[in-house]
């Protein structure tokens, strides 16, 4: 029997080897074929996209792209470290070889996956992996000073058209931004294009002023990608512009050539229903070399443009009042600018700025949740309504670089404001409205996980393609650091992730993840993790605010204090902790004025693991009057009473010294899920009293008392003598005073020690 299971070893050690030999064998062989192929690709979509009216610019592209999925499939099929030494050392050997600026290409895109891939595996996988990844870098150098500079990689190139279905520019617009839809102005000529695939006729009009009701007439051609599209002499800065369109009247078409439709893809538009505008985007940029935080540092403050400077008590008069420039005042002050600056946090994220339907179905719709244009900026927050926005804003966001503020969009490509089957077609639903739209069996009805009307079919193709030019617009033309995604799980899992990896890396990504109806999510909590895709935690807040209120789960309170990362997150970065934000009650409102309660609120928000996000006023106690859903309250409701930082002037120095050390202490920001290395829990007999030795160069020590009645006694951990820099209401990182051996902490109360 011993010498049968012997001889059954060797037979399954030897097949295995066999089995490996033939995998590296086949592996690669289809690794250098794949690299070839695509060189092959680049190199004629190249010289197809070159080509001036080359019709085989889709066909060219479409390859390149495939080639390129092809080869990140073969990549998914490497498991161990010496599949990754052998994939390595074939493009080492293709590296050598190089001497085309198509090969070049091939070289990179071949490592870049590669090493995405050995990277997701060191994380998740097998630690082993990490020095493979040194490897990989090292051959980066190696390779970096032979070969020249290509200034866009394949993934730029192949992102002018949808990966999916991909669409040519016109072909009057080849090699410039016009490889976008929408109006662009190349070489002395305005190029307007326009995706509607099953159209029969779509003219432009052109208009001389806003309100015109007749204008100039061009119809327009259309290719076979759909893409209709003209060139008219002259650089049509100014000019106002709508389309109209004809086509099938078959359930799901809401073509009528009589209603004039505004650009999906217009740069600026005359608010949500009005005309499209040519418009000049010129601007002479000043933060140069402005880098957003790192997602673990990041520390958000959630704002609505308007609220921040619509409040007499501002300051700011005329007509910056309530607008993007209104942001830029007060530098020098305690309010608007210099408010920010004394606070201490490091990413604005301005609530919806992309053109919006103010009063959407006769209802105001102040917060901007009513989305009509993904690419033009919200003209009602500028001093005009004829293009204005467009240099107000890239002057806001400059300004706040300048300052050292890193700038997040809050972003809604959920669902948009034309609503359900009652909504007036404006752009989408007038072009292609069962291409942007999902639709019912009944295709006169929309999916509506959203609660707003309508679903966006982000999964199409050309949906996609909107959704990431859209983003990579912004962050091109207006320089903007990341993106907060609105009820994020409504968009199709595959986009997502396309969203995380093609934005550079810097990009600060968050989302909801939900919907309003919980069975129309496309994807959970869950998910991308291992990813830089920070999601809201409603764990944290509901878990939080119960402690708070003397209600908490201790364990509970342990696992979102640590970043989440036993319930849905891989680290605490994917976590984005918040108690107070838009929807819902002030943390003021929710606990009645009592400041007790906001103060340890603010302490376990900012000694967190994970992102923090702070809403706008929640430094100093706002009060939104028990308003729990002010979306429809464009008054004082919503705007920022500055009197009320005045007479809560100590929760504010609380949060701004709270912020100053967060940023100044590691402690409170780790990359990876925290262990014993990095953390030590003390639970006293109390089960609402918890505390979190934080371990480093410093050791910090954080105790929590949710009880609202009893005080909770601690041990301090390692002997001597303990510097308090937070009491629970003021801090001092020099000390406030020192301790040792037990302390007592107060009711509801946090402390902060150091050693």
């Amino acid at each position: 029997m011993y010498k049968t299971s012997v001889r059954g070893y060797l037979c399954l050690a030897l097949a295995l080897l066999v089995s490996v030999s033939l995998f590296a064998s086949d592996f690669d062989k289809r690794l250098v074929d794949n690299i070839n192929r695509m060189a092959r690709d680049i190199h004629l979509a190249g010289r197809a996209l070159s080509e001036s009216g080359n019709d085989g610019a889709v066909a060219a592209l479409s390859r390149e792209s495939a080639s390129v999925d092809n080869l990140k499939r073969l990549m998914a099929t490497i498991e161990t470290p010496e599949q990754a030494e052998a994939a390595a050392q074939q493009i080492r050997l293709y590296g050598y070889r190089v001497k085309n600026q198509a090969e070049k290409r091939a070289f990179e895109e071949s490592l870049n996956l590669l090493e995405a891939r050995v990277k997701y595996l060191a994380q998740t996988e097998n630690r082993q992996l990490l020095g493979n990844l040194k490897a990989m870098q090292a051959m980066r150098k190696e390779f970096a000073g032979n070969q020249t500079r290509i200034d866009t990689n394949v993934s730029d190139r192949v992102q002018l058209l949808a990966r999916s279905g991909a669409t040519a520019a016109p072909r009057t617009a080849r090699n410039t931004t016009a490889s976008m839809l929408g109006a662009h102005v190349v070489n002395g000529k305005t190029i307007f294009s326009v995706y509607s695939p099953d159209a029969t006729e779509v003219k432009l009009h052109l208009f001389k002023t806003a309100t015109a009701k007749q204008g100039v007439t061009h119809a327009m051609k259309k290719a076979d990608n759909g893409i209709w599209s003209i060139a008219l002499p002259g650089a049509l800065y100014g000019t106002y512009y709508s389309y109209t369109a004809d086509g099938p009247k078959t359930p799901g078409f809401l073509f009528d050539p009589e209603r004039f439709l505004s650009d999906p893809y217009a740069f600026a538009n005359v608010d949500h229903d009005g005309k499209s505008i040519v418009v000049d985007r010129s601007f002479t940029w000043t933060d140069q070399g402005f880098k957003p935080p790192a997602g673990k540092d990041a520390i958000i403050y959630e704002m609505h443009v308007k609220d921040f400077t619509a409040h007499k008590s501002s300051n700011v008069t005329g007509p910056h009042k309530g607008g993007y420039l209104g942001m830029l005042h007060g530098r020098d002050t305690n309010i608007v600018l210099g408010h920010l600056r004394q606070l201490g946090v490091n990413v604005v994220q301005l609530m919806p700025i992309h053109e919006f339907d103010n009063n959407f179905a006769g209802v105001t719709n102040h917060w901007g949740y009513m989305t009509s244009h993904f690419f033009a900026p919200e003209c009602s927050f500028a001093t005009g309504k004829s293009g204005q926005a467009v240099k107000e804003l890239k002057t806001l966001i400059n300004g706040l670089h300048k300052e050292g503020f890193a700038v997040v969009l809050d972003v809604v490509f959920n669902h948009t404001a034309e609503g359900d089957h009652r909504g007036l077609a404006l752009n989408f639903k007038g072009f292609d409205n069962p291409g942007y739209y999902r639709l019912m069996d009944d295709r006169k009805f929309y999916w509506n996980g959203t609660g707003c009307g309508n679903e966006m079919r982000t999964e199409n193709p050309m949906t996609g393609k909107m959704i990431l030019d859209s983003l990579k617009y912004w962050m091109k033309e207006y320089h903007v650091d990341g993106f907060r995604f609105d009820l994020g799980t409504i968009i199709d899992k595959k986009t997502m992730q396309r969203v995380i990896d093609e934005l550079p890396e810097s990009t600060i990504l968050t989302a909801e993840p939900w919907a309003a109806d919980w069975q129309r999510n496309q994807w959970g909590k869950s998910d991308f993790r291992n990813t830089r895709l920070a999601k809201w935690n409603d764990d944290f807040r509901e878990k939080m605010r119960a402690f708070i209120d003397g209600n908490g789960n201790r364990n509970d309170v342990m696992t979102v204090m640590a970043g989440s990362c036993f319930w849905w997150t891989a680290k605490p970065a994917e976590s984005l902790n918040y108690l107070e934000a838009h929807d819902g009650y002030t943390l003021n409102d929710l606990y009645h004025g009592d400041k007790k309660k906001t103060r340890l609120a603010a302490i376990v928000l900012l000694t967190a693991q994970g992102v923090p996000m702070i809403h706008a006023g929640q430094e100093f106690n706002r009060s939104k009057r028990g308003n729990h859903n002010s979306y429809d309250q464009d008054n004082d409701i919503n705007y920022i009473d500055w009197t009320v930082k005045g007479k809560n002037r100590d929760i504010f120095d609380l949060y701004s010294g709270l912020i100053s050390l967060r940023k100044k202490y590691p402690n409170f920001r780790h990359a990876v899920a925290l262990n014993s290395q990095h953390i030590d829990w003390i639970q006293p007999a109390n089960s609402k009293g918890l505390g979190m030795f934080l371990k480093g160069s410093d050791n910090l020590l954080v105790l929590l008392n949710g009880d609202p009645h009893n005080w909770v006694n601690f041990r301090l951990p390692i002997g001597g003598t303990w510097k308090v820099i937070c009491d629970g209401e003021k801090v001092n990182d020099i000390g406030l005073y020192d301790a040792e051996g037990d302390y007592n902490v107060p009711p509801t109360t946090g402390v902060i020690l150091r050693k």
